[in-house]
Order: C-alpha cells, then sequence, then structure tokens
C-alpha cells in the first residue's frame, strides 16, 4: 500500500511540475513570453537592417514587445475561434507596420518589406499574422 501511495505522489508531483514548467515558459507553441518574443523580433530585425541607430533600435524594441503583448491578449480572448483570432492578429501586424514606417528610413523600410514579401511567399502566400517562421 505505502509502494502504490509513493507511486501515486511521484506521479502526481511529474505532472504538478510539468505543468508549472509550461505557464514558467509563456505560450510555448507561440514561442515564449511576450517578452521572448519580442527579443526574438529584435534581434531579427537587427541583423536584417542595415544602419539602425541606437535610438530606432529602442524605439522597434518598446513597438516589438508592446505587440507580443498585445498578441497574447488576442490569443487569450479568442482562443478557439480561429477568424476572430486571424481577423485581430492581422490588424496587430498592420499595427506593426504603421509604427515601424514611423520609425525606419525608406531604404531599411524596403529591406523589411522586401523580407517580409520572401518569408510570404515560402509561406505559400499567406497574409498577416502569420507568425514567425523561419
Amino acid at each position: 500500500m505505502k509502494k502504490l501511495f509513493v507511486i501515486v505522489f511521484m506521479l502526481a508531483a511529474t505532472v504538478t511540475l510539468a505543468t508549472a514548467q509550461q505557464g514558467q515558459r509563456g505560450q510555448g507553441q507561440f514561442g515564449g513570453t511576450a517578452e521572448e518574443r519580442g527579443k526574438q523580433m529584435d534581434d531579427r530585425l537587427a541583423a536584417l537592417i542595415t544602419g539602425l541607430t541606437a535610438d530606432q533600435k529602442e524605439r522597434l524594441k518598446v513597438v516589438n514587445l508592446e505587440i507580443a503583448r498585445q498578441q497574447d491578449v488576442v490569443r487569450q480572448n479568442n482562443e478557439g475561434n480561429m477568424e476572430a483570432l486571424r481577423t485581430a492578429t492581422t490588424r496587430l501586424e498592420e499595427t506593426r507596420e504603421t509604427r515601424y514606417r514611423a520609425i525606419l528610413t525608406a531604404a531599411q523600410l524596403k529591406q523589411y518589406s522586401d523580407d517580409r514579401a520572401q518569408r510570404q511567399q515560402q509561406r505559400g502566400g499567406q497574409g498577416g499574422g502569420g507568425g514567425q517562421r523561419n
């Protein structure tokens, strides 16, 4: 009987720990926490766009973090409703694009837009809201 109790206890502890680790990870399948996803986007832009100033990097960092946090809210509010999720995510991507236009020079914006078009083509022409896929 004691062995059975110990086995059940260990199983419950394992499940609890696994669940807690998933909760700490954030969005899991969506690439981590908002902060992690924002940082991933910052890093991608820094590698992609030449000539970013420190001020531009900081402003982009703010935009990317805000959008990542809004994505979390959108996902929570539209769980199970793919059409609403797609619409809201597309709106967030349009917001990101608008804010980028206010930060980047024309040449930098072209680098970003060209990369985005190429990534969409690789995904089969899907519109915004597809997330980050490399």
